[in-house]
């Protein structure tokens, strides 16, 4: 008897080694996983992305995770966390074909039972699958699938008269034995109050046995309810599962969702719970339960009069105690109550030493739909403590953990003291015609690759991110994030490096420039310690935010506009790049290296993101094959494969036909575009450059600041004045 991804109960003999749920955004490795871990006799479920494993952990209470590290939106790491914290005894086995070292060893650390490498041999994978499933054994022997007392405690917390009548109903309920039926949406907690009405009565310490009833045909609700286990010739127990009522004995058993089963089927159940004896498969005697009964349904008929879906004789079985849960969305009032609940119970649990929840936060979350009910709220409460660095959870909190999805419920949220973002962007616009809206992505997308001076298979995560937060990479390894800001520039000798002293991250101008380019100026980069180098170009970074789409958030951010000429470096002939006020963003290039690249340039007017995708963005690095002895010294290059990098001798390019035939100063201009986002905003100016690389890049971007900020000043002293 097997529990399948959609909640379903299955009988099938094959099938007894055990459920894996498989986590990977790609397809053809779930269906490969699929295909081959069936055959073997394993009870498999799918998930795409983290959000939807940590719901499936739940209903489904898998054995055994296979999780992809890189996945959208929540990523392996964070969704390995979660998962660890509420259903420490599921195993896990981390995959991934872009992992590191460093990686490995948090996965580990976080509770990971291995971790492997795409592309993985069948052999080998099989041979963790049953060697972390063993251990799973050895370390609980007979102990329940999933603890349900972590669920229950507050999850009827509130104010709301509802609510309250609720909590009377489940402890008057308490005190006697009749069957239960509990009515109401998804998500409220139906289960949850069967749960708590058993961990309150006399048979609490007796099993409390789940019947999912949604897809039981006539064979797997004979296998769920009737299999039994079977007796030899010789009275000895044979093979096959105990049945329901055998498993539950004298404790509880709830059939959830028993609206979904057939007419036929309900009036089959409703013969064997009258009778209070049931006839099991394989056994000579009859099997006379004394277990408590507990039923859910769906919504309750609008005029009260019926349950849907229920046949009469079931409705009047259970007749002497219902219980209607009532939608969150009629009773709002409860969700703060809740939230510091939640909160508190979450902080404990995470060691975290958070203290208050302030308004906003409170505010997006009654201001949101919450179609999941209490259980959304709940799993978004608990997201977004993991999130919590600090003593306060704010609105920031509730994207991170709702990855966008309520990012209107929060961004709508006036600030104390504070305009509203919609009246400061009308006011803002009919002013100046240099504010433009802000941008993010419309959904997470992932990007794997390998890193060129690291060498180590790595990737990103692109999430959307709610206005005002920037462009920040979250290292994937420690969780920490990272501004992509001028301050935080620690190398520019060959690629540009930022760091905060604790995280790292390298080779992040290709990025920055599809991000500048795109306009996007709100955005989660969650990543290695190095961005993947892809083909040497930025063609595969505007695949990605095309595909994850570019939205406009309403509020709107001003550019930086080039009021006077600023410059760094020698004119007369070593690298030299200044900027001059403009109308547009350009950048004029003049390179002149030794033979075969000679002198060239290349002259480029921004339009949009598709002209700098069709102009710039399949320009790739390159690099003197005389050089490659110099960066293996320096621990550089190591990823550098003829693949993603124009490599040029004394004579020629060696390796590839040029995609321009001034490709090299294209390139140029991609990494100045992309470091010259690390100033945090589009740009307005006419920029020139001769010969110059990342380290007069970053010089000018340090000037740009300083007038910037001379600027602020003088117009400052101007209001004073008047």
């Amino acid at each position: 008897m097997l529990l399948l991804s959609n909640g379903g109960l299955i009988s099938d003999e094959r099938m007894t080694k055990g459920k894996i749920l498989v986590v990977d955004d790609e397809e053809n490795i779930r269906g490969s996983l699929l295909n081959v871990l069936s055959d073997e006799g394993y009870d498999v479920s799918l998930a795409g992305d983290g959000e939807e494993a940590l719901r499936m952990v739940r209903s489904v209470a898998p054995d055994l995770v296979l999780l992809d590290i890189w996945i959208p939106g929540i990523d392996g790491i964070q969704t390995l966390e979660i998962l660890k914290n509420f259903s420490s005894e599921t195993e896990v086995i981390m995959m991934s074909g872009h992992g590191a070292i460093d990686t490995a060893v948090k996965a580990t650390k976080l509770g990971a039972f291995d971790f492997i490498e795409k592309p993985f041999s069948l052999d080998s994978i099989l041979k963790t699958i049953s060697s972390a499933l063993s251990y799973r054994r050895e370390k609980k022997p007979g102990g329940e699938e999933f603890d349900h007392d972590i669920l229950i405690d507050n999850w009827f917390a509130g104010l709301s008269l509802p609510i309250k009548e609720t909590r009377a109903s489940i402890k008057t309920t308490s005190t006697r034995d009749d069957p239960v039926l509990i009515s109401g949406a998804s998500g409220l907690g139906k289960e949850i109050a069967a749960r708590l009405i058993h961990k309150k009565s006399v048979k609490r310490d007796y099993p409390f046995v789940k019947i999912a009833c949604r897809l039981l045909d006539e064979e797997s609700f004979d296998s769920a309810l009737f299999s039994g286990a079977r007796e030899n010739k010789n009275g000895a127990a044979g093979g096959g599962d105990e049945s329901g009522f055998e498993k539950a004995g004298e404790g509880a058993i709830f059939f959830d969702r028993i609206d979904k089963l057939s007419l036929k089927l309900q009036r089959r159940l409703l013969k064997a719970l009258t009778s209070g004896v049931v006839k099991l498969h394989g056994k000579l005697e009859k099997l006379e339960f004394k277990s408590r009964i507990f039923a859910s349904c769906g919504e309750i008929e609008d005029n009260g009069s019926r349950k849907r879906g229920l046949a009469k004789g079931l409705r009047e079985y259970f007749v002497t105690s219902t219980l209607r849960i009532e939608p969150l969305s009629s009773r709002r009032q409860d969700i703060p109550e809740l939230t510091r609940k939640f909160t508190r119970d979450f902080s404990f649990k995470y060691d975290k030493s958070i203290e208050t929840v302030d308004s906003n936060f409170i505010k997006a979350l009654k201001r949101s739909s919450l179609p999941g009910q209490t259980q959304e709220l709940y799993n978004i409460i608990e997201l977004a403590v993991l999130a919590c660095e600090g003593d306060t959870l704010t609105g920031e909190h509730i994207i991170i953990a709702g990855q966008g999805r309520m990012m209107n419920d929060v961004r709508m949220i006036k600030p104390d003291n504070q305009p509203a973002p919609g009246q400061k962007a009308v006011t803002a616009r009919g002013k100046k015609k240099n504010f433009q809206p802000q941008r993010t992505i419309g959904a997470s997308v992932v990007l794997c690759g390998e890193g060129l001076h690291s060498g180590l298979k790595t990737g990103l995560i692109l999430s959307p991110l709610p206005p005002g937060s920037g462009i920040v990479f979250w290292d994937i390894g420690s969780g920490r994030r990272l501004p992509a800001i001028f301050e935080n520039i620690r190398s520019t000798e060959y690629a540009t490096t930022l760091s905060d002293g604790e995280v790292t991250i390298k080779t992040v101008e290709h990025i920055m420039s599809a991000l500048h380019s795109y306009q996007i100026t709100n955005l989660l980069v969650k990543i290695g310690d190095e961005a993947p180098v892809m083909d040497g170009s930025a063609i595969d970074f505007c695949q990605i935010i095309e595909n994850g789409g570019v939205k406009e958030q309403g509020d709107i951010i001003e550019q930086i506009v080039i009021d006077r000429r600023i410059s760094v470096g020698d004119p007369q002939g070593g690298p030299y790049l200044s900027v001059e006020p403009s109308d547009e963003f350009s950048i004029h290039y003049y390179l002149d290296y030794p033979s075969p690249i000679g002198k060239q340039e290349h002259r480029y007017v921004y339009e949009s993101g598709a002209h700098y995708k069709e102009t710039i963005a399949p320009a790739r690095t390159f690099g003197f094959l005389r050089d490659i002895k110099t960066l293996e010294e320096a621990g550089l290059a190591i990823g550098g494969k003829l693949s993603n990098v124009i490599l040029i001798d004394s004579e020629k390019v060696i390796n590839t036909p040029l995609r321009f035939p001034n490709e090299p100063a294209r390139h140029k201009i991609l990494d100045l575009i992309g470091d010259l986002y690390l100033l945090g905003r589009p740009i307005k100016g006419r920029f020139t450059a001769r010969k110059s690389g990342h380290t007069q890049n970053a010089e000018l971007v340090v000037k740009i600041k300083e007038n910037l900020k001379n600027q602020k000043r003088e117009k400052n002293r101007y209001a004073i004045g008047r």
